[in-house]
């Protein structure tokens, strides 16, 4: 995977967790996040990896839940 997509997937994780790319409770956003990690971490992108854990483990202390 080229840096640039997984800069995008990455982006897109984050704006999920926070709320911003898809409306839907917040387990679910969790969810979708998990799934978009393993992408990252099977196509290699380590940075993006450890940059989307940081953001999933603020989303599982319900940082960004209502």
């Amino acid at each position: 995977m080229d840096p640039g997509r997984a800069n995008e997937l990455l982006s897109y994780g984050i704006g999920v967790l926070r709320g911003q790319n898809i409306i839907a409770r917040a387990p679910i956003r969790l969810q979708i996040a998990l799934i978009l990690l393993d992408t990252l971490k099977e196509e290699g992108a380590w940075w993006q990896v450890k940059i989307l854990e940081f953001w999933i483990h603020r989303a599982q202390k319900e940082e960004f839940w209502p």
